[in-house]
């Protein structure tokens, strides 16, 4: 928790910070939990939901998404924002994630939080 909030504040600390989009995806992996199936989106499925967040001076705040987005939808959209060819039809298919950011708003400054350990199981290196 502490390496994590360091290198996000290390991002919104750095010149680049007003072009820069931060995916954040943990798997709390519990067992079988979820109360609602994977999507069946090819032969392999995705997997149980987890949590992710996205963190840039041009994300909605507040923003709640309740599209299906999966690992790939964060190769989706650097490869339209880049016009990169899709790697594999999964990630061609994906969606973008772009709902998540509002591009006609005045960038947000940074919000540098605190990397403490403390409440952490983790002990401090």
């Amino acid at each position: 928790m502490a390496y994590v909030t360091g290198l996000v504040n290390a991002a919104m600390q750095s010149p680049d910070w007003e072009h820069t989009a931060i995916f954040i995806s943990w798997d709390d992996w519990g067992g079988f939990y979820d109360h609602v199936p994977p999507p069946q989106v090819d032969q392999y499925g995705l997997g149980f939901r987890v949590p992710g967040l996205v963190i840039s001076p041009y994300a909605r705040r507040g923003y709640i998404d309740h599209k299906t987005a999966s690992f790939e939808s964060w190769l989706r959209i650097v490869e339209e924002r880049y016009g990169v060819k899709s790697l594999t039809a999964r990630d061609s298919k994906a969606y973008d994630m772009i709902d998540a950011f509002d591009f006609s708003q005045t960038p947000r400054g940074p919000l540098v939080l605190s990397a403490t350990t403390q409440g952490s199981p983790y002990p401090p290196r």
